[in-house]
C-alpha cells in the first residue's frame, strides 16, 4: 500500500458482506483493522482469520462510540453499517422503520465521524470513508433508504468543505446491488434473492476493493465518489403502470 502513512483502521458492520470484505482486504495490506459489529461471534471467526481486533458495540448506543470506539486512534474509519427497513414504501412501513434506519444510516455515521475526526485533523492525515449507495444518488422506490443514504451524499461532500486544509480525505462508495445479507433483511428470507434476480450482482469484495483503491492514491489525489453498478444494472427508466 503506497499509503504507508496509514497503519490502521476501523471498520463498522464487520461482521458480514462489505464490511467483512473490507477487513479481509485491509488487513492483507498490511492495516491493523479495528472491526466493529454487533455479533460477536462473527468477529471472533474473523479475528482469527485476519488478525484484526474486534468491537462488540451496537452503533444505536451512542454513548458507546464516545466511550468505546473514540478512544481508538486510527488512520482511516470505513462507516459501513447501514440496512434497510420499510422498503416496499413508506405507506405501509412500520414506525420504527424510519426511526432504526435514520438512526443507524444516518446519526451514527455523523457522531462516529464526529469522534474520529478531531484526532485525524490534529495528526493531519486521515480518511474517511462512507459506504452509502446509487440509492442515495437516484430516486428508487424506497423513501426512507433513499433519504438515509442522499443524507450521506450531502454530508460527504459538505464534510469536505469542513475539513479543507486538514489533509484528511473523504470518500463516498456508492454501490448499486451487491450479493449480501441486505436484501434478507430488507425483504425478508422468502424474497431476498428477487432484487438480484436477472443479472450478475456485485460480490462484496467488488466494493472493498473500492476503498484500497480510494486509500491507497496519493496524498494529494482524493477520490470523493466512486459509484458502483453491477453491469447489466441499469438506474433510472420508466415503468408503465397501467391506470382506470
Amino acid at each position: 500500500m503506497s499509503q504507508d502513512q496509514y497503519k490502521s483502521a476501523l471498520v463498522t458492520g464487520a461482521s458480514s458482506g462489505i464490511g467483512e470484505a473490507i477487513v479481509r482486504q485491509l488487513s492483507a495490506k498490511g492495516l491493523e483493522v479495528h472491526a466493529v459489529a454487533r455479533r460477536t461471534d462473527k468477529l471472533e471467526a474473523l479475528a482469527a482469520e485476519t488478525g484484526c481486533k474486534t468491537y462488540g458495540v451496537d452503533l444505536l448506543d451512542t454513548d458507546a462510540i464516545y466511550d468505546t470506539l473514540s478512544k481508538i486512534e486510527v488512520d482511516v474509519l470505513v462507516n459501513n453499517a447501514g440496512l434497510g427497513l420499510g422498503m416496499d414504501g413508506l405507506p405501509t412501513s412500520e414506525r420504527g422503520d424510519i426511526d432504526t434506519t435514520v438512526d443507524t444510516n444516518v446519526k451514527a455515521v455523523m457522531h462516529l465521524t464526529r469522534a474520529m475526526l478531531p484526532g485525524m485533523m490534529a495528526r493531519k492525515h486521515g480518511h474517511i470513508i462512507n459506504i452509502s449507495s446509487v440509492a442515495g444518488l437516484y430516486p428508487i422506490k424506497a423513501s426512507i433508504y433513499g433519504a438515509t443514504k442522499g443524507a450521506i451524499h450531502l454530508f460527504s461532500q459538505n464534510l469536505r468543505i469542513e475539513i479543507q486544509g486538514s489533509k484528511v480525505r473523504v470518500t463516498e462508495i456508492c454501490p448499486a446491488r451487491v450479493g449480501t445479507d441486505f436484501f434478507r433483511v430488507a425483504f425478508g428470507e422468502a424474497r431476498a434473492k428477487d432484487p438480484v434476480k436477472g443479472f450478475k450482482a456485485l460480490t462484496p469484495d467488488d466494493i472493498a476493493e473500492a476503498v484500497v483503491f480510494a486509500v491507497d492514491k496519493p496524498q494529494r489525489v482524493n477520490i470523493s465518489l466512486i459509484e458502483v453498478c453491477p453491469t447489466e444494472q441499469i438506474i433510472g427508466g420508466v415503468g408503465i403502470v397501467e391506470t382506470d
